[in-house]
Parts: C-alpha cells; sequence; structure tokens
C-alpha cells in the first residue's frame, strides 16, 4: 500500500513535460479551428465579391446581356463535365449472373 501511495506523485503529477503535452494537444486543435475561419472568411469574401461583380454589371449593362452571358457559361462548363450516366471506369452498368 505504501508503494502505492509513494508512486501516485511519480505518475500523476503535473510536471512541466505533462503540461506541455496537453498545452500542445490544445493548441493544435485551436490553430484547427483558425484555419477553418480563416477558409470560411475566405469563400465568404469570394461568395460577396462575386455578387458584387454581378450587380456592377447588371446595374452597368442590364439584365438581358449579363443573363444571356451567364447562359453560355454555364452551358459551356456543363459541357466540360461528364455526363452522370456515362462511365468510362470500364465496370458494367448492369449486374450479370452467371
Amino acid at each position: 500500500m505504501q508503494h502505492w501511495i509513494v508512486d501516485w506523485p511519480v505518475h500523476y503529477a503535473h510536471t512541466p513535460e505533462k503540461q506541455a503535452e496537453k498545452a500542445l494537444q490544445e493548441l493544435r486543435l485551436e490553430l484547427f479551428h483558425a484555419e477553418q475561419r480563416v477558409l470560411d472568411a475566405q469563400l465568404q469574401a469570394d461568395y460577396y465579391r462575386a455578387r458584387l461583380t454581378f450587380f456592377e454589371e447588371v446595374a452597368k449593362r442590364g439584365i438581358e446581356p449579363v443573363s444571356d452571358q451567364r447562359k453560355s457559361q454555364q452551358e459551356g462548363s456543363q459541357a466540360l463535365r461528364p455526363s452522370p450516366n456515362s462511365s468510362n471506369s470500364g465496370v458494367p452498368n448492369k449486374l450479370t449472373v452467371a
């Protein structure tokens, strides 16, 4: 019993090394959260920048030319994307049982 009492402070005492390990974990988590907030802020800034550009164009040129331009850009970007029905993976679409 006395051996346990003597060893307890060695295992559970708040040594500078243990405090540093705990602080390191907490700081890594805080850094991750800070980086996430930065990424979120960048996305939000890009969103508002795009909206601002759109409304400036509408105010300058009118809605019809801007709308037509955006439609042609969307059609062009959709042509570059593969169709969800097409599959180039080489895997047959239907399961065949032999």
